[in-house]
């Protein structure tokens, strides 16, 4: 993701919140800001080998979540 806004529109096009995703990687809502913050802002510089993976669980949540609703 470049940006915040980007983030956001991925979000939407996946009918997803980001609260939503957080819980469905089992996280906070707290721990998912600051994981977004690292990842988007930070360009993963400062993340953990568990932030990238979690990471990309949410990018292929997404995908997937966006995928679906083509299909339908």
């Amino acid at each position: 993701m470049a940006n915040t806004w980007d983030w956001q529109a991925e979000l939407a096009k996946a009918h997803l919140t980001q609260t939503g995703l957080g819980e469905f990687l089992g996280i906070s809502r707290s721990q998912m800001s600051g994981l977004v913050k690292k990842m988007i802002q930070g360009e993963g510089k400062t993340a953990t080998p568990l932030d990238e993976e979690r990471w990309n669980k949410a990018l292929e949540y997404i995908k997937f979540k966006q995928q679906q609703l083509q299909e339908a």
